[in-house]
């Protein structure tokens, strides 16, 4: 008796032992393997049962708005970081899991997040296996639906507020979806848009390209920069930068397109601009060359011929003998030298007229008026409106040049018969005003500038061209408008200096 007593409690020993060594096998692994899931780099928790201990991975660990020690019960976190009302789901479901009712289950909670906000999370939990003993594993992975949701709000928000034409294409050039600021550019309305493929909206001239494109992102390779005339839906067409990426993958194209049709304008118009100033520094090179040959042929026409004159005159008064009437000799090379002096002073007063800066711009003003009386035979008046202004020495040879420089366009190229010149004194600026009864100007309206093209091949192209250029260095400005006299008016605005000569 005593024997089988024996036998029983050294049996009983002996499977307490067995047990007791399943027990703590089972245990090292389930901690083993809640250890190896907690290392894995995505959001995690891991429950291991029977007991409530709770494991969270360290990039769930590093998104959370409170510090979790190391050794957390599934209460004790679900306390904290559960918003109140959804505790109850997560403990059910986590209990269901753990009783092995059910083996997967989805379900929604709010957890406080780093940035202190509660954000939605979706979470999927699934049993992981049994060890025996009721041992095992409850994983939970989680998405943060609220900051997924947030993400894809700003990326539509971008989307439709961008001011570049954004689009999703397929690869046959048909699109998909487009952002408002097509509507804006381009005019069409979204559904006239998508009903068109990419090449439907590209100018006939450019279609080319367009293909080109197409064929490229088919062979998944990137557009980049590929400028295009786009069509609008009034029938003009603006200028697209564009650059589309492959999606190879879904078959579809991601586009950003700019508008860049006010750049283009400006390159062009600064193209035509510097051939304009290569043709017209050719004009100043003809233009000075004839002025000098001009000149040059004054003087020895006239002024060399006067004194030549004046010294044969003067040179036949050392024979009084031989002269019949000497006084009439005498006073004919007086004469002579007379005209010869009031030429150099009119040769001196085109070149530099001592008057604007002796005097003031008024006096060179009225004295070229008297000029072109004299010596054109251009009827032409001189006004003054308003207190006349100190000018600086600058702004006084610019308005002086300008008017001698539009007198002469008036008498070469307008065919008018009378002219007026008047100079407008304000509080800030200066006017000058230059008006015929010619034929006037041709462009559309006062103040336009008139087309680069059609400028160039005026006579008085170079000339109007200068003096805009001038201006716009002192800043001030020209304006082209109809005459009351019937024919152009040319007005010169100049603001004054702030110190004066």
């Amino acid at each position: 008796m005593d024997f089988f007593v024996g036998a029983l409690v050294g049996g009983a020993i002996v499977l307490l032992t067995l047990v007791l060594r399943e027990l703590w096998y089972v245990r090292q692994q389930v901690r083993t393997l809640a250890a190896e899931l907690a290392t894995l780099e995505m959001p995690l928790l891991v429950v291991r049962f029977p007991g409530r201990d709770l494991l969270i991975s360290d990039p769930m660990r590093g998104n959370l708005d409170v510090t979790i020690p190391e050794q957390v019960t599934l209460d004790a976190a679900v306390e904290r970081l559960v918003l109140e009302t959804d505790r109850q789901t997560v403990r059910t479901a986590i209990g269901e899991l753990r009783a092995g009712v059910q083996s997967y289950r989805e379900f929604s909670f709010n957890m406080r997040m780093r940035d202190g906000r509660w954000h939605e999370m979706r979470a999927q939990a699934f049993r992981v296996g049994s060890f025996g003993l009721r041992a095992g594993l409850v994983a939970v992975t989680l998405e943060d639906v609220t900051q997924s949701r947030e993400i894809v709000e700003e990326r539509d928000r971008l989307f439709n507020l961008s001011i570049d034409l954004m689009a999703i294409g397929d690869l046959s050039g048909r699109l998909l979806q487009v952002n408002p600021a097509w509507v804006r550019v381009l005019r069409w309305s979204r559904d006239d848009i998508m009903e068109r493929t990419f090449p439907d909206l590209i100018h006939p001239d450019d279609r080319p390209l367009a293909e080109q494109a197409l064929a490229d992102l088919r062979d998944g390779l990137s557009v980049r920069e590929l400028e295009l005339r786009t069509m609008a839906r009034d029938g003009s067409f603006r200028w697209i930068s564009w650059n589309s990426i492959p999606l190879t993958a879904r078959r579809t194209v991601f586009t950003v397109a700019r508008d860049i049709t006010d750049r283009k304008l400006a390159e062009e118009q600064l193209q035509r601009y510097q051939e304009r100033l290569k043709r017209l520094a050719n004009e100043l090179s003809t233009i000075e060359e004839r002025e000098r040959r001009r000149l040059a042929e004054t003087l020895h026409d006239t002024l060399a011929q006067d004194l030549f004159a004046a010294q044969a005159k003067l040179t036949l008064l050392k024979y009084p003998d031989r002269v019949a009437d000497v006084a009439a000799v005498r006073d004919e090379a007086a004469a002579i030298l007379d005209h010869a002096s009031e030429l150099a002073r009119t040769l001196t007063f085109e070149l530099f007229p001592p008057a604007l800066y002796e005097v003031g711009l008024d006096a060179a003003l009225e004295w070229l008026c008297r000029s072109f009386r004299k010596t054109r035979g251009l009827p032409c008046e001189f006004r003054c409106d308003g207190e006349p202004t100190d000018l600086s020495v600058e702004r006084r040879a610019l308005l002086y040049q300008g008017a001698r420089e539009l007198l002469g366009n008036v008498f070469r190229h307008a065919g008018a018969t009378r002219a007026e010149v008047t100079v407008v004194y304000a509080d800030d600026t200066v006017d000058l005003r230059v008006d015929d009864d010619g034929r006037g100007f041709d462009f559309p309206s006062a103040g336009d500038d008139p087309d680069e093209d059609d400028e160039d091949d005026r006579p008085d192209g170079f000339g109007l061209f200068n003096i805009r250029e001038r201006l716009g260095q002192v800043g001030g400005r020209l304006n082209i408008e109809t005459s009351h006299l019937g024919g152009g008016r040319v007005t010169l605005q100049v603001p004054l200096s702030a110190t004066t000569t």
